[in-house]
């Protein structure tokens, strides 16, 4: 199916629950305690809250920060999950903007985003680190390793996170069978053109996985040098949208 799965406006509630309605208003938070859209919000030596303006002439924003001092299991994020069963096939796209994070070494790194099975654990995690002074995106993608005891390995890889709003999107296919390796994974970063991705890995076994039930976005395990440099400093996001299939552009 093609169908949009369901759109998490960060923060925008009102028609279509995106930007650009008239009649859209700011939650008070990101949570739908809150009138937000999101299922949770997690807040342990961090903030996760909605501020104006947005991103993409959007009114608010999600503003995700980790504390100054805080410890590594500090988040500061949000998160979604199905409440109709694991979906095999996965899209999502959100836009970040981390003008804050301004030339970060290697060791200043932070997950911005997963999404995960609950049987089959984390299908796809997105980072932000430092390579060479330059900010960087990096990502891991699940697979499955008969050769492993627990079964699960990553295949890992990097690009670089332009300034400015960055518009990031990933599309996640499940191997169809046990054995099978006809899992597939591709990363667009500021690319709006669908048959050339910015990255792909194919071939994946990751049948294990079952598909993905669960989401999360926004900061969360940061490096003890990255709670140093950038404790504080908000890196923003908005504009989250997950479907079975369609790409969806931007």
């Amino acid at each position: 199916m093609n169908t949009k799965m369901k759109v998490l406006s960060l923060a925008l509630v009102g028609l279509c629950g995106f930007a650009g309605s008239a009649m859209a208003a700011c939650p008070a938070g990101p949570d739908t305690a809150h009138g937000g859209a999101w299922n949770s919000v997690f807040q342990i030596g961090g903030t996760a809250t909605i501020v104006t303006p947005g991103l993409a002439s959007t009114e608010c924003k999600l503003a995700s920060v980790i504390n100054a001092g805080a410890g590594s299991s500090s988040t500061g994020s949000v998160a979604w999950a199905s409440a109709s069963g694991v979906e095999p096939s996965y899209r999502a796209q959100f836009i970040i903007e981390a003008a804050n994070i301004a030339s970060p070494a290697l060791a200043d790194a932070a997950s911005i985003y997963s999404a995960a099975s609950g049987a089959g654990g984390n299908g796809v995690r997105f980072s932000i680190f430092g390579s060479g002074g330059v900010r960087t995106l990096g990502y891991q993608v699940r697979y499955d390793d008969a050769t492993d005891p627990s079964g699960k390995r990553y295949r890992t890889g990097s690009v670089p996170l332009p300034d400015g709003e960055v518009h990031i999107e990933y599309s996640l296919k499940v191997a169809s069978a046990s054995g099978a390796t006809d899992g597939a994974f591709s990363l667009w970063v500021q690319n709006n053109v669908e048959g050339t991705p910015t990255k792909t890995e194919t071939a994946l076994p990751n049948f294990g996985l079952t598909g993905i039930d669960s989401a999360t976005l926004g900061l969360a395990g940061a490096a003890p040098l990255f709670v140093t440099h950038f404790g504080g400093q908000a890196v923003n996001f908005d504009q989250y949208d997950s479907r079975r299939q369609t790409f969806i552009g931007y």
